[in-house]
């Protein structure tokens, strides 16, 4: 059993002779068929890459423990839904062959699913990753986002966000991104559409809760 990521944002939980879900975020060649709720985001003004003034500070967590408020992981686990992977996961890191990009930006990917008591029927829900930025890596974190068509906006609190809904053909699960001043928050689902991409906004939020102060 593996779980696999590749580069463009291209996700799939990808078994090796069993049967997983997959969870496929959003391709450089995928074309956007929805973005942030306006009742979520505003669209931006300004540079993009320019630094926002910062009145509070990301703390990276330790591990996956820590990536979500308690009450945001005991919502999950009253659905039967666990941190499967990831440091601090069920699994750990071993089923995961290749980086996200978050991780390979030094952060920490978490997959967050079902378990079912039988390894061979894993189902990953959602893939919540952070990473912690600096100016030079959130300029190329904006950079990437932006080439890949997502739609760009930003959040009530002045950070940019990218994200689509997830609906069209070739491109089925929601993606949201939000980019702070000192830090990358992500949140994938399995699921697209609108309630998929608003339950994936607030979890973004609920990582921001998390790990700033």
């Amino acid at each position: 059993m593996q779980l696999t990521s590749q580069f463009g944002f291209v996700r799939a939980f990808a078994p090796i002779a069993i049967v997983m879900l997959a969870l496929t975020g959003c391709s450089p060649s995928a074309a956007p068929t929805g973005g942030p709720n306006p009742t979520e985001t505003t669209q931006p003004t300004g540079d993009p890459t320019d630094t926002p003034v910062q009145t509070e500070f990301f703390s990276m967590p330790a591990d996956c423990t820590g990536i979500l408020p308690a009450t945001d992981v005991a919502a999950f686990a009253a659905d039967g839904i666990i941190l499967l992977a990831g440091p601090g996961g069920k699994y750990g890191n071993e089923l995961i062959t290749e980086p996200t990009p978050e991780m390979s930006a030094g952060g920490i990917s978490c997959y967050f699913g079902v378990d079912n008591e039988d390894p061979t029927l894993l189902r990953v829900n959602v893939l919540v990753s952070a990473v912690a930025l600096d100016a030079t890596s959130r300029a190329t974190v904006i950079e990437d986002l932006a080439a890949q068509g997502l739609a760009q906006a930003m959040d009530e609190r002045g950070d940019v966000t990218f994200g689509i809904l997830g609906v069209s053909e070739g491109q089925t699960t929601a993606n949201y991104n939000v980019i702070a001043s000192d830090s990358w928050i992500s949140v994938l689902s399995s699921d697209g559409g609108e309630a998929a991409f608003l339950a994936i906004v607030s979890l973004a939020n609920a990582v921001h809760t998390a790990n700033y102060s």
